[in-house]
């Protein structure tokens, strides 16, 4: 059973911290060294200063969990005095929507962390030591999840965001802010018992996705099983739970954009002939380049080749029953990708943005870029309920959830 919860969260003051938008943050593995050097100057509580601390070796763990701790102690950081869940609404434009603005709804709560085998909770994507390390050692400096793992539940009636709709249209957000980029950020604060206890019994029955945060996640339970060996096997109170944002899989606003394939070398073909060993299996068509990100579908992609203003879109003819042919990351990588084109490490760039795919290829430092449509969260759901991980670095949930707005104490 999922056990997902209402928390006393710790928040800005404003009162000391002034603008709370100077005092937030993208997350930490999306930010720049200059980035992080203008976040640093922005405010002197700039979050940034805890989860992107500047430091040699241990020494930036040391100095992150000293202004964590300064923080609290100076009223920077406030705990609240009831269990609360935190709403958390972001609007945007949705490019591949014709610019239509839509709002992606979640809330920020404490999940019971479940270990992987119990399939509760799935992950989509592999996680490697060195980052896992690097946030076990901040867990332990701050003791506190101080960014909310990203999670999706499937609730295709959507009577609990309605709930959450209800309980926060009376209500002022605690949070309030607009980013360079054009997305409103909102927060709210509820503590209301029959929203909480809503909520907790709403998913107790699901199956949650992590989304993005997969290491933060298992970080989460790494340190879990360090403080339940220090007490002896014991219940590990606080550190038993990991801070999460829950949004539904069938929101309007859980984009999905892909991870673009940018090759270096074709190898001893030529794009034609490459086109031509897979032309059995998909509809082969000119598109111009302006107007490929609007005409894919989910199961289609596209090839781009120096010297054209088009792109060649291929579809499959017909589905033939393989797991995820429907998916065109899927695709893909099993009819090209490692097939017919090279994927060994070092021979493929991986890049979020369309124009930067295709500035690749025109710059002439790469040969071929492979461009993906949005994904859906309920294709990535099948993939990871059958025990398969999607292919490495597919997915981008946009946008991106802001360092800062809520921290969770671990005891």
């Amino acid at each position: 059973m999922v056990m997902v919860k209402s928390f006393r969260g710790l928040r800005y003051n404003p009162e000391k911290v002034g603008s709370l938008d100077s005092a937030l943050a993208p997350p930490y593995d999306v930010i720049s060294p200059r980035e992080r050097d203008e976040l640093y100057e922005k405010n002197p509580y700039n979050v940034v200063r805890v989860i992107l601390a500047k430091g040699s070796n241990d020494g930036k763990y040391e100095a992150a969990g000293r202004a964590f701790s300064e923080w609290i102690k100076g009223g920077v950081l406030i705990e609240e005095d009831v269990p609360s869940i935190y709403p958390f609404y972001q609007q945007f434009d949705d490019a591949g929507d014709g610019g239509k603005r839509i709002t992606r709804k979640g809330f920020i709560a404490v999940l019971k962390i479940e270990d992987f085998e119990s399939k509760l909770v799935l992950p989509h994507e592999k996680t490697f030591a060195k980052p896992k390390e690097d946030r076990l050692k901040l867990t332990k400096a701050c003791n506190a999840n101080l960014s909310p793992v990203f999670t999706v539940y499937s609730d295709p009636e959507g009577g609990l965001e309605g709930s959450i709709d209800d309980a926060i249209s009376s209500l002022d957000p605690v949070i309030d802010v607009s980013g360079e980029d054009g997305v409103v950020s909102r927060l709210w604060r509820v503590s209301d018992p029959g929203v909480l206890d809503t909520i907790t019994t709403s998913l107790a029955e699901r199956t949650l996705l992590i989304a993005d945060g997969h290491h933060r996640y298992e970080t989460a339970v790494n340190f879990r099983d360090i403080k339940r060996a220090e007490s002896g096997g014991a219940d590990a109170g606080e550190a038993e739970y990991v801070m999460v944002f829950l949004a539904r899989a069938e929101g309007e606003g859980l984009v999905i954009k892909p991870t673009h394939r940018v090759v270096k070398s074709l190898g001893p073909l030529t794009v034609e002939e490459l086109l031509d060993r897979v032309e059995s299996r998909f509809a082969i068509s000119r598109i111009p380049i302006d107007r490929a990100e609007d005409s894919m579908g989910h199961e289609e992609f596209c090839i781009y080749t120096r010297g054209g203003d088009f792109l060649y879109k291929l579809s499959p003819k017909y589905l033939e029953g393989e797991p995820f042919e429907s998916i065109a990351v899927f695709k893909l990588h099993k009819q090209l990708l490692g097939t017919h084109v090279s994927d060994d490490e070092g021979s493929v760039a991986y890049t979020k943005s369309f124009s930067e795919a295709l500035d690749m290829v025109k710059s002439g430092e790469c040969e071929a870029a492979f461009l993906l449509p949005n994904l859906r969260a309920m294709d990535i759901l099948s993939v990871v309920s059958a025990g398969e991980k999607m292919p490495h670095k597919s997915t981008y949930f946009y946008p991106k959830i802001l360092s800062g707005l809520v921290f969770h104490r671990l005891g």
